[in-house]
């Protein structure tokens, strides 16, 4: 059987890591230390927690483990913003990104179009649960990933180094 939308996903997905790389690519560690507005995300904080979220993937999916536990307690859902040189420094978390969409990449290479119907491996109610699937959690995931692109889009157009 051929998984016309399983290889779908895996070419949307190399698609928003080069978005992503798009938007950090161009700013030096010191360019993220900018903030969206006063006392909101900054992109040490943004670049951590694309980290982070990518990283679940793998859980959710049931294909692995999580690369960088160390990084949930700072960067994960509901974390406090604390200031920049608070966090590890944005050459790690430029290499954590990388070995995620790494990590990702074989995942994505591997799916089937039958296992995007299952749930995902971390459903507790399925009636309650808003992803259900594993096709849910990817299109969640690259929605998720993207919005914060865009938020550290605005911090290169703010260096003056936007394409745009």
């Amino acid at each position: 059987m051929e998984n016309i939308l399983s290889k779908q996903f895996q070419k949307q997905h190399e698609m928003m890591i080069e978005w992503v790389n798009g938007t950090i690519d161009p700013l030096s560690d010191d360019e993220f230390k900018m903030e969206l507005s006063p006392g909101k995300n900054h992109g040490v904080w943004l670049l951590g927690h694309l980290v982070t979220s990518d990283d679940d993937f793998s859980v959710f999916m049931g294909k692995g483990e999580v690369m960088f536990p160390q990084y949930y307690e700072v960067f994960g859902q509901g974390s406090k913003l604390l200031p920049p040189e608070s966090y590890p420094p944005v050459s790690e978390l430029k290499e954590a990104w990388k070995k995620v969409c790494d990590k990702n990449r074989k995942i994505y290479s591997e799916l089937t179009d039958d296992e995007l119907q299952q749930q995902h491996a971390l459903v507790k109610d399925f009636d309650k649960d808003y992803f259900k699937t594993k096709e849910r959690v990817i299109m969640a995931w690259h929605l998720h990933q993207l919005y914060h692109a865009g938020q550290i889009g605005i911090l290169v157009a703010r260096s003056g180094k936007s394409k745009y």
